[in-house]
């Protein structure tokens, strides 16, 4: 289950990272889209100007050429005020120049800036106050509105405003208008929003995919931990029936041979007293296997459904030696020296039985630890409100690569044995509000730590309130 929940956490956050880069890129390419697009406009917009203003520059060399025409026919005229009436008949044939499409306004004033030709309708534009600049006795050329080109602003129109002369007394003058129609701005705008849509539809489908690998990935590691989740426990299962076979053949075959044994001890006669004790021995090698077989049995019931223990007012330390002495034998045996330390009372609310089958289970694997012979280590101590033991010894030490296993049921690195210890073990001091804890020694060998609570003594009983 971690290996799955770290599985899911890593591809979550590949996904994420996924999600970000393309949102990054979908953020990149719509920067990068609207800057071309606009300096695309803006060139565009360059390129109109530049249209216009020699369009206009065109118009204005036929317009002033025929005035001065007009202003030579006339030497005596000091305004073109005067010649109002010939400029009017000169240029009636430009009278249609807005109607041709081309966005074309003209005005001709006078000195005073007063409108001469053509005569202002309601409904025209209004060049009047652009006439002013003709007063800087230069040609001048800008657009409309002002400021646009820093902007961004596409512009209106384009103003040309050209001041005409004789002997340098001011006349009058002509102002021309361009309408700057924005045709590049419409294809850039609708280039740009079609751009937009295919990068964020591009996007979309980057991440509609990336989200379905991520899923098909989620499934494909959660089948995965399925199967090995299922590879283990068929291999637990396995591990328990080759342990419950070992432990119920060993009995068995025992039970088997006593009773053909008392058979031929029964078929030679009359009982006598050697024969009969003999029995009786043997009676008794049964009767210990017998109940070899029920302890067995009682392991397998107590880790898949825990009885109900029985907890009493004890003392941890008389437990713990009570545990000691059933191996005095075996420590002798094994040549493993035993080194106490000691703190006094213990005491706990426990049930004595089971913390006693603890106890012999970590002694037990201490001595197996240490089949050449070594030291087994016991300290016994009060800390944080508990009674802790610990047992360390100078074996090889739990395998780093399966030290997550050794509290999984029937799990075990001994040829022998169904890898229960352990796990009933931590099962039953968990069920007494214990904990255990294991480790390796930085000096080499196993430290297995059991705590339970701390019985508060009779005499802080006796005061509570």
């Amino acid at each position: 289950m971690a290996a799955r929940r770290e599985s899911g956490r890593a591809l979550w956050v590949l996904s994420g990272l996924g999600i970000a880069a393309v949102v990054a890129t979908l953020v990149l390419l719509l920067t990068i889209e609207q800057r071309v697009i606009a300096e695309q406009k803006a060139r565009g917009r360059e390129s109109a100007v530049g249209n216009a203003r020699d369009r206009c520059d065109l118009l204005k060399s036929v317009l002033v050429s025929r005035l001065k025409r007009l202003v030579e026919g006339h030497p005596d005229a000091s305004s073109l005020f005067q010649i109002a009436d010939a400029i009017r008949e000169e240029f009636h044939d430009f009278s249609t120049l807005k109607e041709t499409g081309q966005g074309i306004h003209v005005l001709i004033v006078d000195e005073r800036l007063q409108p001469i030709w053509p005569i202002p309708r309601e409904g025209d534009r209004d060049l009047r106050p652009c006439a002013r600049h003709i007063l800087e006795d230069q040609d001048s050329v800008f657009l409309l509105p002002r400021g646009c080109e820093t902007t961004g602003e596409p512009p209106e129109c384009l103003c040309y405003t050209c001041p005409l002369r004789r002997g340098g007394q001011l006349l009058g003058g002509i102002v021309i208008h361009k309408e700057m129609d924005d045709p590049v701005g419409n294809v850039f705008a609708s280039l740009d929003r079609m751009m937009t849509v295919a990068i964020i539809a591009t996007q979309l489908v980057l991440l509609l995919a990336l989200g379905a690998i991520a899923c098909l990935a989620h499934r494909a590691i959660a089948a995965a931990e399925q199967r090995r989740a299922e590879d283990e426990r068929l291999a637990a299962v396995g591990n328990l029936a080759a342990g419950v076979a070992h432990e119920i053949r060993n009995p068995l075959n025992t039970i088997a041979l006593t009773c053909r044994y008392l058979e031929r001890l029964i078929s030679k006669g009359e009982p006598t007293p050697a024969l009969r004790g003999e029995a009786n021995t043997n009676f008794e090698i049964i009767a210990s296997e017998l109940a070899r077989l029920t302890r067995t049995l009682d392991d397998f019931v107590l880790l898949a459904k825990p009885t109900d223990l029985a907890l009493v007012d004890c003392d941890a330390e008389s437990i713990l030696d009570d545990a000691l002495a059933l191996f005095a034998r075996e420590f002798e045996d094994a040549k493993i020296h035993v080194v106490l330390q000691r703190a006094g009372s213990l005491p706990v609310a426990a049930d004595r039985g089971r913390l006693a089958q603890v106890f012999a289970n970590i002694i037990r694997n201490g001595i197996q630890a240490m089949p050449s012979g070594g030291t087994l280590s016991v300290t016994s101590q009060q800390a944080d409100g508990c009674a802790r033991v610990a047992f360390a010894d100078t074996g090889p030490g739990f395998n780093a690569a399966d030290f997550h296993r050794v509290f999984e049921p029937y799990y075990s690195t001994k040829r022998s044995g169904l890898g229960l210890g352990l796990a009933l073990s931590l099962r039953i001091v968990e069920s007494q509000g214990g904990t255990i804890e294991v480790s390796n020694q930085p000096t080499g060998g196993a430290l297995v730590a059991v705590s339970l609570p701390i019985r508060p003594a009779a005499a802080e009983a006796r005061h509570a309130p």
